[in-house]
């Protein structure tokens, strides 16, 4: 059973360290224990607590009141959130957010999979994708550059991600029409893929056809495939920069050596800003851009 500081209870949770001591010492909603030089240290019945909290707060429960509830009441309280049909409410997103969080980092991939299949009965991928995973994929990547969340966690959730962005792309009709295929990708020493396999689901749903290369996928291969099927258009997504310098060459070959394919780039914010797009180039900053500029 791991075991969390304070600190780390906030940043999972987003309720600040001294609200929660206060709890701790007004409302005894904890009782943690202590190392032998007197810091505070929580389970994992903790760690369920305060995030089950934290939606009941936002459903507009009194932290008194909330207090007083056991484990079976708790569920209850939860369970009744879970029934409502609005996936627009915030307090529900919490709650799905909060139970893919909680399964993820106990390993369970049982509870992880309920969890999933309760919303795909209700609520389409892209609704889901938008407004359960990715707030908690940001909610992840806070935690992973506050070293608050182990990797073998981390790698878990998405795994169970990408199994089901994986299940739904399998259930799309399969396209014949090869006019206009995209190839996608990931560029060399590039492994963030989650992005790239929404990309895939979306274009296979307004039926274009795609080539997915996946992971790490070496240039000059790339090249030689694009020429050979005179791929007009190509999708890469890059996230860690390996320098400016190196960067820069990495996508400028691939514009250069396929002048008439266009390269659709997207990622993380802060390495797209690097670039410095030739002609064939097009940056994707947002979820809008990639609809309007490759499924119209």
């Amino acid at each position: 059973m791991r075991t969390y500081s304070i600190k780390e209870l906030e940043n999972y949770s987003g309720t600040k360290a001294h609200t929660i001591r206060i709890w701790e010492q007004r409302y005894n909603l904890f009782s943690p224990q202590r190392t032998d030089t007197g810091i505070r240290f929580y389970n994992d019945a903790d760690l369920k607590k305060i995030l089950s909290t934290s939606v009941l707060l936002k459903s507009g429960f009194k932290i008194s009141k909330i207090a007083k509830l056991n484990e079976d009441e708790l569920k209850v309280e939860l369970s009744k959130i879970d029934g409502t049909d609005d996936l627009k409410s915030k307090t529900k997103i919490e709650l799905h957010i909060s139970n893919l969080l909680s399964a993820g980092l106990d390993f369970d991939e049982i509870k992880m999979n309920k969890e999933f299949n309760k919303l795909s009965e209700s609520f389409d991928t892209y609704s889901i994708f938008i407004s359960i995973v990715y707030p908690l994929l940001n909610r992840i990547g806070v935690l992973w550059s506050k070293n608050d969340i182990d990797p073998l966690q981390e790698h878990f959730i998405s795994n169970s991600i990408k199994k089901q962005l994986n299940i739904a792309t399998d259930k799309l009709p399969n396209t014949e029409n090869e006019d206009g295929e995209i190839v996608l990708f990931l560029p060399e020493n590039e492994t963030h893929d989650i992005g790239l396999l929404f990309a895939n689901f979306l274009l296979k749903q307004a039926n274009i056809k795609t080539i997915y290369l996946g992971q790490q996928v070496p240039t000059t291969s790339l090249i030689k495939l694009i020429k050979d099927r005179n791929i007009k258009k190509a999708l890469g997504f890059i996230f860690f920069s390996p320098g400016k310098e190196k960067l820069l060459k990495a996508v400028n070959s691939l514009a250069s050596a396929c002048e008439t394919t266009e390269f659709y780039w997207s990622g993380n914010i802060d390495t797209l800003e690097l670039l410095k797009p030739q002609k064939n180039q097009i940056i994707l900053y947002s979820l809008e851009d990639f609809h309007q500029k490759l499924i119209h």
